[in-house]
Parts: structure tokens; sequence; C-alpha cells
């Protein structure tokens, strides 16, 4: 059995590194996020407390085909910042790090929904008339996230939004 804090670096390590196969950024992203999905609580709040890889932040951007920029200011950070840690080869903040991990739950939720990666990557990215904008756009706050999974809710129960 693997200690707290073996569990917690692989948890913040993106895929790529633990292993010796080739996967695509995208791939690493969507790897990495569905073992935050497994990771009980405790465990993702040391993983944000702690800060992940800031080398996710670029995997998410392939993932989404967005520009890390953009995905940046998403998860609270300027580009330049994230550029510096990035080269750095630094953890990302804890504010950081729990905005790309509730991105990776919310497009899990998507997921199960539409019951398929690319149509949750579509409605991610594609903007929406209830909520105003794209829901990924609305993930860098605590309301907007909340939105978004009440969004996701309605679908999932062909509730009224």
């Amino acid at each position: 059995m693997e200690t707290t804090r073996a569990a917690k670096e692989k948890l913040a390590t993106p895929v790529a590194a633990e292993t010796s196969e080739r996967t695509s950024p995208s791939q690493e992203f969507s790897c990495w996020s569905k073992k935050i999905l497994k990771s009980n609580a405790g465990e993702r709040i040391r993983l944000i407390r702690a800060g992940v890889d800031a080398m996710l932040l670029v995997k998410a951007s392939e993932y989404y085909e967005m520009p890390r920029a953009k995905l940046a200011r998403i998860i609270g950070l300027s580009s330049a910042t994230a550029d510096r840690k990035i080269k750095a080869g630094d953890k990302l903040g804890s504010a950081e790090s729990e905005r790309l991990t509730r991105i990776a739950l919310i497009e899990a939720e998507a997921e199960q929904v539409f019951g398929s990666v690319e149509l949750a990557k579509q409605w991610m990215l594609s903007n929406n008339l209830v909520l105003g904008e794209s829901p990924l756009s609305l993930l860098d706050t605590d309301a907007g996230s909340a939105e978004v999974r009440r969004i996701l809710s309605a679908i999932a129960h062909g509730g009224a939004v």
C-alpha cells in the first residue's frame, strides 16, 4: 500500500512522468482527471494544498484545444506567471490547483451526462444560452461552478433549467 505522500505525489504528477508509454497531452489530462475522480475527498484536499504540477495546465489546454493563456485566466493565473511556473517546473498554488481539479471533476460529470468524452468537451466549450457563456469559462468561481452543475443535473434528469 502506498504511503500518503507517495499517493499525493502520484496525483499531482502528469501521467507521462509515471510511465514510459507515449501518451498525448490531452490523454494525460484525461487520465489525471480520472485519477482525481477516483480519489477520495481527503486525497483531493491534500493534493490541492500541496499544488499540482504546472505542466497539467499545458495538458489541459491541449485537451480543450484552447490557448494556454485563456485556460490560465480561468484558473486565476496571468499568462506570464503560468509560463514562468511551467518553465521552472513549479507547482500551481492551492487556488489554481483547486480550479484545475474542479474543471476535471465537472468534465467527468459532463461525460457521465452526455455519455461521451467528445460530447462533454464540446458542451464545456460551447456557449450555453442559459449560462450566457461556455460552461468552462464559468469554472473560475464557486458560483459559476454551481450553475454549471445545476444545468448538468437538469440535463441528466430531464428537468427544467
